[in-house]
């Protein structure tokens, strides 16, 4: 299975357990000002970006670090854009961070980084 195919079964596993929390996917792989957000959730009122990072075994890096400033100002943009497009004004907003490794969510990071 290539990377590409990899990344797409770990943000499945990813938006099957947001589901089962109780979220509603909104969104999956959206492209907004040139970012792609892998999952836009709804968490009670809350609206949730959710960057998905897969790793093929244990312990090979943790979803914080993997997740860079660059990625997080690019994910607020996304977040910004979601927001005017469909007149979303004072929502909340929280940006998650899961870790898929082995085909399992292992860490979901609520509120991994802010705007």
């Amino acid at each position: 299975m290539n990377t590409r195919a990899k990344g797409r079964m770990a943000e499945e596993i990813a938006a099957e357990f947001l589901a089962a929390k109780g979220m509603k996917i909104l969104e999956r792989n959206c492209v907004l000002a040139s970012v792609e957000v892998d999952i836009i959730a709804k968490d009670g009122d809350c609206v949730v970006f959710a960057e998905v990072k897969s790793a093929r075994r244990p312990g090979t890096f943790a979803p914080a670090e993997a997740v860079t400033p660059e990625k997080c100002r690019r994910y607020v943009r996304a977040a910004n854009c979601y927001l005017q497009k469909r007149r979303l004004y004072d929502v909340p907003v929280r940006f998650d961070v899961l870790e898929v490794v082995c085909d399992e969510v292992i860490s979901h990071i609520e509120g991994a980084f802010t705007a």
